[in-house]
C-alpha cells in the first residue's frame, strides 16, 4: 500500500520539478502532470478498494515524528479514501480536459493546477485546524490563478472578487482557530471536539467563526455573487473543478469540523442549507446564462448536501448513503456539463441547440439533465427518495416539502433548457470536438449510469430487475441506425418477452390483468402498425418502449419504491414522445412541469404511508394515521394531475395534440 503522505509529496515535486521544463517542452509537461494526478488517484483508490474489502483499517499518518498535539496528523479512512479518489479523479479528467489551454498557458499553469488539487487532498485529510487553514489559502490562491486561465475582464474582476471574498473569510477563520486554541489547548480537530469547546460561552464564539466561515467558503444564498462570477467567467474545463472537487472538499470539511459545535449546531446548518437549495434554485429559474446558471444549480446541490449534514442526527444509518448519492450525483453531472460548455461555447442556453447535430453530447447532455433533477436511474432519485420517506418517518415534514420545492425549481429551469436544445432553431454549425475534451464527459456519464445501478441495494423496495428493461432501451439506442422495420421487430420482440416474464406477477388479479393487457399487448399493436413507416425513425423505439416499460412497472409493482420508480421512467418516455411534435416545445414544457408537481405529491403521500406503516408495501396505503386527510389529498391531486381532471389538465390539449 503505497501511504497517503505521497500525495503530498509527489503534488509538491512535480510542481516545483515542472518549472525547470522549458517552453519547447510543453507537452512532456503536460504528460508528466497527468501521469502524476493519475498516481495521486491510484493512491486514494487502492485505499479505497482496501476498506471496501476490509483488509485494512483507518491509518492516522504522523509527521516529525511526534503525534499530535505536537505534530500534524493526517487521517485515511474510508470516507477520507472516498473524497480523496473523487478530488483525484475530477483532477485528472479535468487536467485532460484542459491540457490543451494549460499548454498554451506555459508549466506555471500546470504547476498551479497541481497544487489546488494537492491543496484539497490536505483539506480532507489533515486533522489539524490550522493546517485546514495553510491549505484553504494555498488553495483559495491557486483557484484566483485558474479563474484567469481565461484572461478577459469578467475572469479578471471574478478572479479579484474571489480574492477579496476568501481573504476576508480567511481572516475570520484565523481568529477563530486562535480562540480555539485558546481554550482546547490544541489544534487538532479531535481535541477541540473531546475538549467540547462549544459549551462555553467564549469557547462558543471560536466554534461560530470556524463553522460560519466554512459554510461562506460553500458560498451559500445570498451571500453568493462572487462565487457565481466565478462560475460563470472561468474556463469552463475549470468551473467543473470549483462545483465538483472545491465544493467536495468544502463539504467534508464542515462535515468533520461540525461536531466542534455539538448539536446546537446541526438544526442552524440545516436552516442555511435550505435556504441556500431553494433560494439558489428559484432565483436560477430567471436565468438564461447557461455557465451562471450551472453556478446557481452548484450553490443549490451543495446546499441540498449541506442540509444532508445537518440533519445527520435525523436520517441515523441512512445519513451516510443519502449524502453520498447526492453528492455524487452533483459531482458527476455538474462536471458534465460544464465540459460540455467548454464544447458548445454559447452563453445563452437558447442558443445550445447545436448540440442537436451531434448525438452522442445530446444523449449525455440529458443524462446529465435528469439526473440533477432526480429521474430514475440516477443515484440522486434513490438518496432523494430516502431522504423524503426519511424526514416524514421522523416528523420532518416541513423540511421534505422545502427540499421538493427547490427541487421543482430546478426542474423548472433544467426543463426549460432540455426544452430550448431539443426544439430551438437556428444557424447550423459544426462543433469541433477534441478528443482529450470528450473522453472526461463520456467517464461521466457512464459513472452516473453505473452508480444509479450500485445504489439500488441501498433503498428499501429497490431491485437490479427494475434495470433490465432500461438495459434493452440502452441497447435499442445502440442500434439506432438501423432501419426502422428492424427496431420495429426488435422491439415487439421484446415486448413481447417481457410481458411472458411478468405476466405471472398480475395473474390471479382481475384489474391488473386487464390493464396489463391494455399496455403490454396494446403496446404491440401500437408497434405492428409501425411498419408502415419508412426510414429510420431515431429515437422513436427507444422513449417509447421506455414509456411501456415504466407502465408495466407500474401494473406489477408490489411496494411504494416500484411503483414510484415506473411511474417516472412512463413520464420521462411520455416527454420524450410528446417532444418529438413540430410545435410541441411549450406543450413538453408544461407536462413535464405538472408531472413533476403531481410525482412530488404522490411521493410525500408515500412518505406518510411509510411513516404509518413502517413498510414499502403498498398496503401500507390502505391505512395511513398520519397526517391522513392530508396524505390522502396529496395522493389524490398527484394523480389527478396526471390524469388530467378538470382544474389540472393544462398540460393535456397541446401535448395530446402533438
Amino acid at each position: 500500500m503505497v501511504g497517503p503522505i505521497y500525495i503530498i509529496a509527489l503534488a509538491l515535486g512535480l510542481a516545483f520539478f515542472l518549472g525547470f521544463f522549458g517552453k519547447s517542452l510543453r507537452t512532456v509537461s503536460g504528460f508528466v502532470m497527468l501521469a502524476g494526478l493519475a498516481f495521486m488517484t491510484f493512491i486514494s483508490g487502492q485505499w479505497l478498494i482496501a476498506f471496501l474489502q476490509g483488509s485494512v483499517a483507518t491509518q492516522e499518518v504522523f509527521t516529525a515524528g511526534f503525534k499530535p498535539p505536537y505534530s500534524i496528523n493526517l487521517r485515511m479512512g474510508a470516507e477520507e479514501a472516498a473524497f480523496t479518489l473523487m478530488i483525484n479523479v475530477i483532477g485528472f479528467l479535468g487536467g485532460m480536459y484542459m491540457f490543451n489551454r494549460l499548454k498554451e498557458v506555459g508549466n506555471s499553469a500546470m504547476s498551479i493546477f497541481i497544487v489546488l488539487i494537492m491543496s484539497l487532498n490536505v483539506i480532507v485529510m489533515t486533522r489539524d485546524l490550522f493546517n485546514v487553514f495553510v491549505f484553504v489559502e494555498i488553495g483559495s490562491i491557486a483557484t484566483a490563478g485558474m479563474i484567469i486561465l481565461d484572461k478577459n475582464s469578467k475572469s479578471l474582476q471574478a478572479g479579484l472578487k474571489y480574492l477579496i471574498a476568501t481573504g476576508v473569510i480567511s481572516g475570520l477563520f484565523l481568529v477563530g482557530i486562535i480562540f480555539a486554541y485558546y481554550f482546547a489547548g490544541s489544534l487538532n480537530i479531535d481535541g477541540i471536539i473531546a475538549a467540547n469547546v462549544g459549551a462555553a460561552k467564549a469557547g462558543s464564539v471560536a466554534v461560530f467563526l470556524i463553522i460560519v466561515v466554512l459554510v461562506l467558503e460553500l458560498k451559500p444564498f445570498p451571500a453568493n455573487g462572487w462565487g457565481l462570477d466565478v462560475y460563470q467567467s472561468a474556463n469552463p474545463g475549470f468551473g467543473a473543478i470549483v462545483s465538483a472537487a472545491t465544493a467536495t472538499a468544502g463539504l467534508f470539511v464542515l462535515y468533520k469540523v461540525l461536531p466542534m459545535g455539538g448539536e446546537l449546531w446541526y438544526p442552524y446548518i440545516v436552516m442555511i442549507g435550505l435556504i441556500t437549495f431553494v433560494g439558489s434554485n428559484l432565483v436560477g429559474t430567471r436565468q438564461k446564462n447557461a455557465n451562471r446558471l450551472l453556478g446557481y444549480s452548484s450553490i443549490g446541490q451543495i446546499g441540498l448536501v449541506m442540509t444532508v449534514i445537518g440533519l445527520q442526527p435525523v436520517l441515523g444509518y441512512k445519513f451516510t448513503f443519502i449524502a453520498f448519492a447526492l453528492l455524487l450525483n452533483h459531482y458527476l453531472a455538474k462536471a458534465g456539463l460544464f465540459w460540455l460548455s467548454g464544447i458548445i461555447k454559447k452563453e445563452k442556453t437558447s442558443d445550445w441547440y447545436v448540440i442537436r447535430k451531434n448525438k452522442s453530447l445530446l444523449i449525455m447532455f440529458t443524462i446529465f439533465i435528469f439526473a440533477l433533477i432526480g429521474f430514475p436511474p440516477f443515484p440522486s432519485f434513490f438518496g432523494k427518495y430516502e431522504l423524503i420517506m426519511s424526514l416524514v418517518s421522523t416528523h420532518h415534514v416541513w423540511v421534505a416539502v422545502l427540499i421538493l420545492l427547490g427541487s421543482f425549481a430546478e426542474g423548472i429551469y433544467m426543463f426549460r433548457w432540455l426544452g430550448d436544445v431539443l426544439k430551438n432553431e437556428g444557424k447550423e454549425e459544426i462543433l469541433h470536438i477534441e478528443w482529450n475534451k470528450f473522453i472526461p464527459i463520456v467517464i461521466m456519464a457512464v459513472s452516473l449510469l453505473a452508480a444509479g445501478f450500485y445504489s439500488a441495494p441501498f433503498v428499501e423496495g429497490a431491485h437490479y430487475f427494475y434495470f433490465i428493461p432500461l438495459g434493452f432501451i440502452v441497447f435499442l439506442g445502440l442500434i439506432d441506425f438501423l432501419p426502422a422495420y428492424v427496431k420495429n421487430t426488435i422491439s415487439i420482440a421484446g415486448m413481447a418477452y417481457y410481458s411472458y416474464i411478468l405476466y405471472p406477477m398480475v395473474e390471479g388479479d382481475l384489474m391488473r390483468t386487464i390493464f396489463f393487457a391494455i399496455f403490454m399487448i396494446g403496446g404491440i399493436l401500437t408497434l405492428i402498425v409501425g411498419y408502415n413507416k419508412s426510414g429510420k425513425r431515431e429515437g422513436f423505439y427507444l422513449v417509447a418502449l421506455m414509456m411501456y416499460a415504466g407502465l408495466a412497472m407500474i401494473l406489477t409493482s408490489d411496494n411504494m419504491f416500484a411503483f414510484f420508480f415506473g411511474w417516472e421512467i412512463m413520464t420521462a418516455g411520455s416527454y420524450f414522445l410528446i417532444i418529438r411534435g413540430k410545435r410541441s416545445k411549450p406543450h413538453a414544457y408544461s407536462y413535464m412541469l405538472f408531472s413533476v408537481a403531481g410525482a412530488y405529491l404522490i411521493l410525500l403521500g408515500f412518505a406518510f404511508a411509510y411513516a404509518s406503516a413502517g413498510t414499502q408495501d403498498l398496503i401500507a396505503l390502505k391505512d395511513i394515521t398520519i397526517y391522513t386527510t392530508l396524505a390522502y389529498t396529496l395522493l389524490a391531486i398527484g394523480f389527478m394531475t396526471k390524469t388530467a381532471s378538470l382544474g389540472l389538465h393544462i398540460w393535456l390539449p397541446g401535448a395530446h395534440g402533438e
